[in-house]
């Protein structure tokens, strides 16, 4: 079936419903967090009745989103099953959702919105274009759909998403579309200067801080071509910062001239368990070794959980990147 006639069929399923949950992965980013806000934005003002609700909260650098329509699942009623479709948006499986998973039943009809490769299709409705650079893409071709213009909350919303998912348009997933995209949304007047400012140029002197205590600890191999940092709980503590401020460390790892491949670990909460963060230069594909430890993500940026304490990690890591990869 074409691009155009999968489109139109799913806007056409998502019309025969009225109220709709709407749901993100666990650890919302901007590609997430934008979609879903477009999205319920969209059915609201198609006159459906809407819900968002996720694991996590938004992080505090995209809190100038519009988040008050945000909601989290340990908070809210669980009479919202009554709710008889859920919409997902950047997503590729239904366990990614987390407890959100508890406020459906067998007979919630769900569409799926994503742009992962890996997208397991588990909803009733699948739009899944893995050529596109962000799910928001998907989302503003269901505008496009609907034939509604957009306005400057949900282009802003988009502008975040697609952005955020093309590393401020530097990844190698940035197309001419996405350009093409970026000067659709910018033309509905939205301040890029102070998105950008937001996204990218605001820290608090403890994330600084704790910069500075894991830049001291950065560690290579393979000639410089791996590069990884391992944080500890107490590094938080000794720098006041938050694990929310932990993300964009790893793009420091891959600025090092001679890196191909860096991971960030970072000491859960519960001393228990390892996030590992990839991200890599060249043909070098890091979703397999994230989705080897059960994780997922896109060819040069991943992650996934070890059931492990750090220093585990770290070798378990290692040797498979030495395994799967061949380093000049």
């Amino acid at each position: 079936m074409k691009k155009d006639d999968i489109l139109e069929e799913f806007f056409k399923a998502l019309m025969a419903h009225d109220d709709f949950l709407l749901s993100c992965h666990i650890s919302p980013e901007g590609d997430a967090i934008g979609s879903i806000l477009a999205m319920e934005s969209l059915l609201r003002r198609l006159g459906k009745k809407t819900f968002v609700v996720c694991e996590d909260p938004i992080p505090e650098r995209l809190r100038f989103l519009s988040d008050q329509r945000w909601h989290l699942v340990k908070d809210v009623n669980l009479s919202l099953t009554a709710f008889k479709a859920l919409v997902t948006a950047d997503c590729p499986t239904l366990d990614r959702l987390g407890s959100v998973k508890e406020l459906l039943t067998p007979d919630t009809v769900i569409f799926n919105i994503d742009h992962h490769i890996s997208n397991a299709r588990f909803g009733l409705h699948n739009y899944i274009r893995s050529d596109a650079a962000a799910s928001a893409e998907l989302v503003l071709d269901i505008f496009h759909c609907a034939k509604l213009p957009l306005t400057k909350e949900e282009a802003t919303n988009l502008y975040v998403a697609i952005s955020t998912d093309t590393g401020s348009f530097k990844f190698s997933n940035t197309t001419i579309h996405c350009h093409r995209i970026a000067a659709e949304l910018i033309g509905t007047g939205i301040d890029i200067e102070k998105i950008n400012d937001q996204i990218y140029s605001t820290f608090s002197l403890n994330k600084m801080n704790l910069y500075s205590r894991l830049l001291g600890r950065v560690k290579t191999s393979a000639k410089g071509r791996i590069a990884w940092v391992g944080m500890e709980r107490r590094d938080l503590k000794h720098s006041g910062a938050t694990y929310e401020d932990t993300e964009g460390f790893i793009d420091f790892l891959k600025c090092l001239k001679e890196v191909r491949v860096a991971f960030f670990m970072s000491e859960m909460p519960d001393g228990k368990r390892v996030k590992i963060s990839f991200r890599s230069r060249g043909a070098y594909d890091v979703n397999k070794i994230a989705t080897y430890f059960q994780g997922g993500g896109h060819k040069k940026a991943s992650s996934c959980i070890l059931r492990v304490p750090l220093k585990k990690a770290e070798k378990i890591v290692l040797d498979r990147l030495r395994k799967e990869f061949v380093f000049p």
